[in-house]
């Protein structure tokens, strides 16, 4: 691999991090967000204090992204860190751009105060889970929630 940076993206990097955003929509095989939502939402989202998208570059060119979402929780006792997303393009993918995006996360996670840093994904995903237990994640939710699984509930309320 070429020369990698990562760092937090900021106004100027929008148009880099939309592609990713899209890329990565279109890696679940999901609707949404549209690139019409992302055009509209993504400013007010990189200008959330609470929220952080960092992006990672080789030679110039975008080749993945995480958003962390910053809250305070009571049930940690001070500041949670929650990855969102992590993504990397298929062709940066096996050269520690998600490894060293993961890291970075952390770093800027712990350089802000959180207590505690978090993330999703789906059970079947067994690449991201080696990658998130050899870098000291574990699984909670059997172990918050004895004798069941953690069920995520939604709905829209729009």
């Amino acid at each position: 691999m070429n020369h990698l940076t990562i760092r937090p993206a900021g106004s100027g990097d929008a148009s880099a991090l939309a592609v990713l955003i899209g890329a990565f929509r279109d890696h679940l095989a999901a609707a949404v967000p549209t690139d019409a939502d992302v055009r509209t939402h993504l400013p007010r989202a990189l200008a959330d204090p609470e929220k952080e998208f960092s992006c990672a570059w080789v030679d110039g060119e975008a080749v993945g992204y995480t958003q962390t979402r910053f809250f305070t929780s009571l049930w940690v006792g001070g500041t949670e860190a929650h990855l969102d997303d992590l993504f990397v393009v298929r062709r940066a993918r096996g050269g520690g751009v998600g490894r060293a995006l993961l890291r970075h996360a952390l770093a800027r996670a712990q350089a802000r105060g959180a207590v505690q840093f978090g993330l999703n994904t789906n059970e079947r995903n067994e690449i991201a889970q080696s990658l998130y237990r050899s870098e000291g994640l574990s699984p909670q939710s059997h172990a918050v929630y004895p004798g069941g699984r953690e069920v995520f509930w939604v709905t829209r309320i729009v």
